[in-house]
């Protein structure tokens, strides 16, 4: 892109403002001024506009960024919009604000994919302001292009570019521990559903709608988008039995419908919220969905009981229930996975406290094996009792006889 109207000699730094925060600008104004230093430079030993040497860097870093690769489906890019929105407004960096490393990495990828939208944006603004022979429009947006290209480059793509290491190290200097937000950790320590549902009915102004589909959470540990889908729920003669349509389904991945079994166990642990799943089956039919709002609801609400509790720690809980009694295939068929592979993110067989009986659980695709799936401590005990019956010396073989090679006369 020309830039014919900026000479390379001009020397006046850039105006405030110029589409960066002032908390960032005043943090990156050395690698800024830096940056203006070297386009000034190259600009004179290519013999053009500083524009145009400005215009490169931005490429150069839009090239970059492009090899990420990020294809964001339209929901994601959204939640991307609003973080990097947030950001932007504070005037803050992703590491400023995150508390954990899945929580660095979120807003890592949403700042980046909208802010390499929002300087291609820029770009493609000068170069109409530049067919439209509006020299001062062209030259702002190249410089708003350039100084954010500059940041990005410095947050994003550099060797040393800030990363969760880094924080993570001054927080153990310092003697603090980042707080965390494991839903597998929270799952292991996640209430009964008996017990959340005494907590519920101990909220004031707390809807039954809530209750009852946080009990959904708690007993079957399904998806949010599933039960936003609708679920069919019918009663067993010692239980309850629920009908999931996948929500991560694809060609290859997921499971497009699964059928899962519960029993009941004693009061305090499961049987009161069973009792009261039954009771809406006896009503209703079975028929149960949640709307987007009603989530929100049930998030609010299990987070007032218990820190970090939410229906994904629900889901890890069952998890490992379904891991100690199901066996791979058992336990991947229970959480909608084609594979025994994607539940090693889910829960542990030893975290399992029973407080839901898993009873069975099915699915219409066939559990794919993975030979890449780590193997459980049973399997590692059995592996070396093997090889120490081999070590038994009744169970040596015998050594073969030695050979006797005639001897040779001469």
């Amino acid at each position: 892109m020309r830039n014919n109207s900026t000479p390379a000699t001009e020397t006046t730094p850039p105006s405030p403002g110029g589409g960066l925060p002032e908390g960032l600008r005043a943090r990156y104004a050395d690698t800024l001024g830096e940056a203006h230093a070297r386009a000034q430079a190259e600009g004179l030993r290519l013999r053009v506009p500083v524009g145009v040497a400005m215009d490169r860097v931005v490429r150069a870093v839009l090239d970059d960024a492009a090899t990420s690769g990020a294809n964001p489906s339209p929901a994601t890019l959204a939640a991307y919009r609003r973080d990097h929105a947030r950001l932007w407004a504070a005037g803050v960096t992703p590491l400023d604000v995150a508390t954990t490393r899945a929580h660095f990495d979120r807003l890592r990828s949403a700042s980046r994919f909208i802010e390499a939208q929002e300087i291609a944006r820029l770009r493609s603004l000068a170069e109409a302001a530049r067919k439209a022979k509006d020299a001062t429009a062209m030259r702002d947006y190249t410089r708003q292009a350039f100084e954010r290209a500059t940041v990005f480059r410095a947050l994003y793509l550099d060797a040393d570019r800030p990363t969760w290491a880094h924080k993570a190290a001054a927080l153990r200097a310092s003697g603090q521990r980042p707080a965390s937000k494991s839903k597998r950790k929270a799952g292991r320590h996640a209430p009964t559903p008996d017990q959340l549902l005494v907590a519920l009915a101990s909220q004031p102004k707390r809807c039954a709608r809530v209750e009852l589909l946080a009990c959904v959470f708690a007993v079957f540990g399904v998806r949010p988008a599933e039960l936003v889908r609708g679920v069919v729920l019918d009663t067993t003669p010692n239980g309850l039995r629920l009908a999931v349509a996948g929500a991560k389904v694809d060609a290859v991945r997921g499971q497009p419908l699964r059928v899962l079994e519960v029993d009941t166990t004693r009061r305090g642990l499961s049987a009161l919220a069973v009792s009261l799943l039954r009771a809406h089956v006896e009503e209703t039919g079975g028929d149960l969905s949640a709307t987007p709002a009603d989530i929100v609801a049930v998030r609010r609400a299990m987070r007032e009981i218990q820190p970090g509790l939410s229906p994904y720690a629900f889901r890890h809980a069952r998890a490992s229930d379904a891991k100690a009694t199901q066996g791979r295939a058992g336990a991947a068929a229970w959480l909608g996975h084609s594979n025994d592979r994607t539940q090693s993110h889910y829960g542990h067989a030893r975290s399992a406290r029973g407080t839901v009986t898993v009873k069975a659980a099915t699915a219409t695709r066939t559990v794919r094996q993975s030979k890449t799936l780590p193997t459980t401590l049973a399997q590692r005990f059995a592996k070396v009792a093997a090889r120490l019956v081999e070590r038994l010396p009744e169970n040596r073989p015998e050594p073969a006889p030695p050979v006797r090679r005639p001897r040779l006369r001469w």
